[in-house]
């Protein structure tokens, strides 16, 4: 059984004329109501995530000068970051709903999909950044750590942009191991290969980034190094970052995948999932700027999760892009992580 919930409040963030916008998830809404194909998903109501599961990842400081924020009308918190006076209320919604999927996968779902909005990797544990208010993934590490007994938690990563918030939550932390793909060169900076974690965190983050016109290749990326790392660490659940920002029309991507692509994947990891987590996978939704392109790809993962033998057609045709030779950069992982 695959869970989802959403976001039914997101609508109340919004920014005129900012990419991270409503229609992001109003087209992903429509797209889950039109196919027959997701008419098993196991819905779930959630609650708001509660404070305590927020300063699991976010000072309280910080969450109270957000909080007093938002109170006093909102506005521009960096050049790329907006809230207005209910962002947080929709931001902890999100949260909770992130939350219910990773109670239910160590309950009566084999896997899941939170999908909300705003996204959560770039926000640090005392910082608003790119379009991120709360640290959605790391947050739903700690709840599974601490409600459910996970003592190693996989994160994986597949937005466009490198996951530095999350990253910097457990920079220091073996018990999450961060596996982070990302187009090198672009926001929010950082994502090296060199940067493996420190202290008795060094070597639980993995990076991965990715040269312009990647395309389809990065699912035989994951195959080749995720295994081997999972081996090593083997989580008990795996949490994936997913943003279809990755796709060839994305407006602010590189990366030149299909549909398909990032379906394949995802597929990648559930079979990392399948094999070390008696397949415990939960999806939370990060980038996809090209509301249509996100509809589609959410749409294509939903399948997958409910099918991995789920045929996946790209309904904005093939990326007609030749092959990337990503062997280089899977063989560097291995050498710097020690991989075999």
């Amino acid at each position: 059984m695959t869970a989802v919930t959403f976001n039914a409040s997101h609508a109340a963030h919004a920014e005129p004329g900012h990419p991270e916008r409503p229609a992001r998830l109003d087209a992903v809404a429509e797209a889950i109501a039109a196919d027959p194909a997701l008419a098993d998903l196991v819905r779930l109501d959630a609650p708001p995530a509660p404070r305590e599961a927020l300063e699991a990842i976010h000072p309280p400081e910080y969450l109270d000068l957000l909080e007093a924020f938002c109170a006093a009308g909102g506005g521009a918190l960096d050049v790329d970051t907006y809230a207005t006076p209910a962002s947080l209320d929709v931001a902890r919604q999100s949260v909770g709903g992130l939350l219910a999927v990773v109670d239910a996968v160590f309950d009566r779902c084999n896997n899941g999909f939170a999908i909300g909005r705003p996204p959560g990797h770039h926000a640090r544990p005392a910082q608003a950044m790119g379009f991120c208010l709360l640290a959605n993934a790391a947050i739903a590490a700690r709840h599974a750590q601490r409600a459910h007994g996970a003592e190693r938690v996989l994160i994986v990563d597949v937005d466009v942009h490198h996951g530095n918030g999350t990253q910097e939550a457990f920079l220091d932390d073996p018990s999450v191991l961060f596996v982070s793909s990302q187009q090198e060169n672009i926001y929010p900076g950082g994502g090296a290969l060199s940067e493996i974690g420190v202290g008795a965190g060094e070597g639980f983050t993995v990076n991965l980034p990715l040269p312009v016109g990647t395309g389809d290749e990065l699912a035989g990326l994951y195959r080749a190094v995720l295994p081997p790392l999972a081996d090593r660490f083997r989580p008990d659940l795996v949490l994936v970052s997913f943003g279809a920002d990755t796709h060839r029309l994305d407006p602010l991507s590189g990366l030149a995948l299909s549909v398909d692509g990032l379906a394949d994947v995802v597929g990648a990891i559930q079979e990392v999932a399948d094999a070390h987590a008696d397949g415990r996978l939960v999806l939370t939704l990060e980038g996809g700027y090209h509301p249509a392109v996100l509809a589609a790809s959410v749409a294509a993962v939903l399948r997958r999760l409910l099918d991995p033998a789920a045929e996946i057609v790209d309904p904005f045709g093939p990326t007609c892009l030749p092959p990337r030779d990503l062997a280089p950069l899977a063989d560097a992982v291995r050498q710097r992580h020690g991989l075999p």
